[in-house]
């Protein structure tokens, strides 16, 4: 099967058979073979019998277990009508995976079974595999942390483990050397990293400086949706607009502004949480120079983060002769992407417009000179 637009393949298509016993010959020998690298999935085409009670959910499989370990772990309960191990696109397994057995009764069995049962290192989860809108997302269900606003100095993964251990078992916690002021936090269970994440995020405080916690997504996780596409977000995204939403992005701030200065003047709109500044610089005879600041500056809640957009956007209240602060929400990188796009596209379509009507107007006029 292919891509109407791209014509580029998706990744599965169909056999017809002369005769059901080569069929069922095919599925036998070769559902899990390797082709180019990658395991393939062999399955009966579903029709309206297809059971739902019967299709059964894995998780937390170890990585080393492949779609024909997974198949070889059920196949004593009963008839297996497909399985599928989920896999990122570079053939990693992603930890899940799904058996539809041919009946109820089968996955009852492995349910009963195999449910928190060791394999390997991990203990898996089986259950009947629900619709999405009947279950809790499977994004939701977390155990990593991410956290952000950290000090920069003097501060040790040892610090982050003393902060985070009061809510439970923590497998690992550690500072991310790629970005400094941020980290990471494992818990072994998704329960006790969920009550971290309510009371710590933007209440706990290091050095007067409340810190900022999410659900950590790792990111192949993230990779495996693609582009957002108009309006659409990644899960990265959608954590980064819930964690954000009461912050505000400043423009044009003068060059001497201090974090202060800034949370003095900005807190009569509400309390704020916290504040970052970043120079803004360009190269004058081959010395860096900064020329004005920008800022972010997060407050406790959108009431008070609309109330400060309101007072203090377009308005000179820390330099009469200078340059008008702006003041707005905060945007993620996509949404400001798409917001561009969206403006070029309506600024293609006007000149296209003007032409189009040009040319009408110019006919008419040699139409009118003919008569």
């Amino acid at each position: 099967m292919f891509d109407n637009e791209t014509k580029r393949s998706k990744g599965f298509g169909y056999l017809n058979f002369y005769a059901q016993e080569e069929a069922i010959r095919c599925m036998e020998e070769m559902n899990n073979a390797t082709i180019d690298g990658r395991q393939v999935v062999l399955n009966k085409k579903k029709d309206s019998v297809f059971d739902s009670k019967a299709n059964v959910l894995v998780r937390n499989l170890p990585k080393e277990t492949d779609q024909k370990g997974l198949s070889a772990m059920f196949s004593e309960f009963g008839n297996i009508k497909s399985c599928k191990l989920e896999v990122y696109p570079g053939g990693e397994s992603r930890g899940f995976g799904y058996v539809q057995f041919e009946n109820a009764e089968g996955a009852n069995a492995a349910i009963a079974k195999k449910h928190n049962t060791l394999v390997g290192d991990k203990h898996i989860e089986v259950m009947i595999h629900s619709k999405k809108e009947e279950r809790e997302d499977q994004g939701a269900m977390f155990t990593n942390l991410y956290v952000q606003n950290l000090p920069t100095e003097n501060f040790t993964s040892a610090d982050l483990n003393k902060i985070f251990k009061a809510y439970g078992e923590i497998t690992s916690a550690s500072l991310n050397s790629n970005k400094p002021g941020s980290g990471f936090v494992s818990f072994k269970k998704h329960e006790e990293a969920k009550e971290a994440l309510d009371k710590t995020n933007m209440k706990e405080k290091i050095n007067d400086t409340v810190i900022l916690v999410m659900p950590h997504i790792y990111k192949k996780d993230n990779e495996l949706y693609g582009k957002p596409k108009a309006g659409g977000s990644t899960p990265i995204v959608k954590n980064q607009k819930e964690n954000f939403k009461s912050n505000i992005f400043v423009r044009f701030l003068p060059k001497d502004i201090t974090e202060d200065r800034l949370r003095e003047v900005f807190s009569e709109a509400g309390p704020i949480a916290s504040i970052k500044l970043k120079a803004n610089t360009k190269t004058i005879e081959g010395e860096l120079i900064s020329t004005s600041q920008h800022g972010y500056v997060l407050f406790d809640d959108v009431n008070s983060a609309q109330k400060c957009i309101k007072m203090f956007d377009e308005s000179r209240i820390f330099s009469n002769n200078g340059r008008p602060i702006k003041v707005d929400f905060w945007q993620s990188k996509d949404d400001l992407k798409y917001e561009q796009d969206e403006k070029n596209h309506a600024t293609i379509q006007q000149l296209v417009n003007l032409v189009v009507n040009q040319s009408k107007g110019n006919a008419t006029g040699q139409r009118m000179g003919n008569w």
